[in-house]
């Protein structure tokens, strides 16, 4: 059987493909070996897939068509494992793609092809043949008994072994190609353009799929491989490093002036020239662990964390840029088309430039529009082979989407992205009612000052905070660059962690773009300053202020060195004593006085707010509750009366510390009044609310039960003090 209808020799090559396979796998073959197998020799070496046509992480893969669409999925199960685990797994990766066309499971001894079709389709189908995983619905289109197939192309022609019904089967994997796979009238049973528009709900939802997948699929394993590269040279930069510094320290303390310690000094600065990968992912990585409080993890899981965060910010800095062209905010974009231009372009001047140079040059434009406070983490890996590749295909997979859409409309889909990446540190939730409450207590925005969320993580609360300074202005007739100035100039917001601060940031830009698309119609010039996301330790005073950056770099201005906040709000991390990593900031965190015994810092923050607000700011914020009445909470129990004018104590959901979180509404007075003895100290004649829950009912407590020992403010506290103090964990 050497040709036929099937194209040229092509059960011939399906066999020995299957063959070479079978060879080059060992007994205990793992499933990604097995699909990374099939994946070289039977799609790519017989079906024609190259490499930028499918991406495999692990034991699946996904092929994609001419327009960029998933259209078939392929998952793999180790030597002697069942198919039906692959049949699972291979439906898992279709059921977000709405244009998968088949379905393939294979084990060593069998490929299974599924081939998808209505419900209604699979309900009219033979039970034996009809599967509905994940919400897609399929028929087998064909079962290739492989280690069958195998035997008989090793026992000679295979016209004379190979039954009619197996060739028949292996024929028809035909369907599998890329040529079938492409061909624009497949598309009529989907009923959707090539393009699609991000305006509409399925392009939006497609959007978000491949999204994750440039993410999962192809970014995480190169940035994956460039960490390991750099990561491999460190120590020995760092030996070099510290050898040239010390012939430096020689030099200096040799005879002569400083001119003499010159030729060590240029050695020095070469070497960190050539090794700047090596120290920015230093820098960035030791940001992120630092900053995220990742010290109850391993370093392994922290590298795994920390490569799906750099790949992370590589896509979303260019998600932003292409939505900023569908708005036209900006003329230039990222797209396939402009690498190959760019890189035209610098051959003909005889340089090399790739994706990672022009993505520099991108951001450098896109400055002008808006100038990001939020640090890159990625930048180390741009000059890797792997990871410049992985982002070229990242771009020519958005080329098939047009950002026609509004700013909340993008937002939308980030906000998707976020919740089905499930990023370290960020937790959205669209539905969450606490940013809300916090922000009735303090009935804002009141008046003009200003407001702070020491503690942004996923940027929730200035989110709710930005929508309701944007309420009074709905008129048609609002100034927008006016909308845009009170955000900008009202809301700072603090984090240590680089990504929650990358998160809040983009995630508050994309809101505000249709408001900056009005303010350039009115104004062409208009730029937006950069909003006030910064990245600092809020709790670290500025006297003893550490860098978040690289060792050695100039300590800048305290964003936080100030006292005139009108309000201070958010949900304060809860993380306890003993899940603090030892240094700078620990030592800084044990000045506080309610740094007390095993103490949780939302205390801190408590505390740290005294000094952020004015006279009469006001507090509004989610804290542990284990403060009222355990050992732990005594020096805020003591100093909280004296600090703040309660309004009011309400048990919230959840956990914080191992306790029920509350939100604490107060009012800080006696600013500049000294700190009094607590048994001498009589708290002014009122009362505060206490309730339970977000709805419950509250009640009238007299002010002159904050100076007892214990505020007894619940019937039944949800732990002792010792067991509380062995079980908790970090919030």
């Amino acid at each position: 059987m050497s040709q036929g209808a099937y194209g040229q020799g092509f059960v011939e090559r399906v066999v020995e493909a299957c063959d070479r396979i079978e060879s080059g796998l060992g007994p205990s073959a793992t499933a990604e070996t097995v699909a990374a197998a099939l994946c070289e020799h039977l799609f790519a070496g017989v079906l024609g897939y190259d490499e930028s046509s499918y991406v495999r992480n692990r034991a699946v893969a996904r092929f994609r068509d001419d327009a960029g669409n998933v259209a078939a999925t392929l998952a793999a199960v180790g030597r002697g494992g069942d198919v039906d685990a692959a049949v699972d797994a291979a439906f898992a990766a279709a059921g977000g793609e709405p244009y998968v066309q088949f379905v393939v499971a294979a084990s060593t001894d069998r490929l299974v092809a599924y081939e998808r079709v209505s419900a209604a389709e699979a309900a009219e189908a033979e039970d034996a043949d009809a599967v509905t995983h994940h919400g897609v619905a399929a028929t087998v289109h064909t079962d290739v008994p492989l280690d069958r197939v195998v035997a008989a192309g090793r026992r000679g022609r295979l016209s004379q072994t190979l039954r009619p019904g197996q060739q028949l089967a292996v024929a028809k994997l035909t369907a599998l190609r890329p040529a079938e796979l492409s061909a624009a009238e497949r598309y009529e049973e989907f009923d959707a353009p090539g393009r699609h528009s991000v305006a509409d709900d399925d392009g939006l939802g497609t959007l978000v799929g491949t999204l994750r997948d440039c993410v999962t699929d192809v970014l995480v394993p190169a940035v994956e491989e460039a960490f390991a590269d750099v990561r491999g040279r460190t120590d020995a930069y760092e030996d070099r490093e510290t050898a040239l510094e010390s012939a430096v320290d020689a030099a200096l303390r040799g005879p002569g002036d400083d001119t003499g310690a010159a030729p060590a000094r240029l050695r020095l600065l070469e070497h960190r020239r050539e090794g700047e990968a090596v120290s920015d992912l230093r820098a960035a990585y030791g940001s992120w662990v630092r900053g995220a409080n990742r010290t109850g993890f391993t370093p392994s899981e922290n590298e795994r964390a920390f490569v799906r965060v750099a790949a992370f910010s590589l896509l979303e800095e260019a998600f932003v840029v292409r939505v900023a062209e569908g708005m036209d905010l900006r003329d230039e974009t990222l797209t396939g088309d402009a690498v190959e231009r760019f890189e035209s372009f610098a051959e003909e001047f005889g340089v090399e430039r790739d994706a990672g140079d022009l993505l520099l040059v991108a951001r450098e434009s896109f400055a002008d529009l808006y100038d990001r406070r939020a640090p890159p983490l990625c930048d180390w890996a741009l000059e890797h082979d792997a990871v410049v590749e992985a982002f070229s295909r990242v771009l020519w997979y958005l080329d098939h989407f047009a950002f026609d859409v509004d700013g909340g409309r993008a937002a939308l889909a980030y906000d998707r992205l976020l919740d089905v990446l499930d990023l370290p540190g960020i937790e959205v939730d669209a539905g969450d009612p606490l940013p809300d409450a916090v922000l009735d207590r303090i009935a804002f925005p009141a008046d003009k000052g200003a407001l702070l969320d020491p503690a942004v993580g996923d940027g929730r609360y200035l989110l709710a905070t930005a929508d309701r300074l944007r309420r009074p202005h709905a008129a048609s007739d609002g100034d927008p660059r006016e909308r845009l100035r009170a955000i900008q100039g009202r809301l700072v917001g603090a984090t240590p962690d680089p990504l929650a601060c990358r998160v809040t940031e983009t995630r508050l830009l994309l809101r505000l773009f249709d408001d900056y698309r009005e303010a350039r119609w009115e104004e062409s010039e208009f730029t937006l300053d950069p909003l006030q996301i910064h990245l600092t330790d809020p709790l670290v005073r500025p006297d003893a202020q550490t860098t978040l950056g690289a060792p050695g770099e100039a300590r800048a201005a305290d964003p936080l060195d100030r006292e005139d906040f009108a309000y201070v709000v958010g949900r304060f991390p809860a993380r306890l004593r003993r899940n603090i990593a030892e240094g700078p900031a620990a030592e800084a965190y044990a000045e506080y006085d309610t740094a007390y015994y095993t103490y949780d810092t939302s205390a801190l923050y408590v505390e740290r707010a005294r000094d952020w607000l004015a006279e009469n700011g006001t507090l509004s914020a989610v804290v542990s509750g284990r403060f009222r009445d355990t050992r732990f909470g005594e020096k805020l129990r003591e100093r909280l009366p004296q600090w703040y004018r309660i309004d009011e104590i309400r048990e919230v959901p959840g956990k914080a510390a191992g306790r029920t979180p509350v939100l604490l509404a107060a009012r800080r007075f006696r600013k500049n009044e000294p700190l009094v003895s607590p048994a001498e100290y009589e708290p002014p004649t009122y009362t505060f609310e206490y309730a339970e829950g977000l709805d419950g009912e509250s009640v009238s407590v007299p002010a002159s039960l904050l100076g007892s020992d214990e505020w007894a403010l619940d019937a039944a506290p949800t732990a002792d003090a010792d067991s509380e103090a062995d079980g908790n964990t970090a919030d």
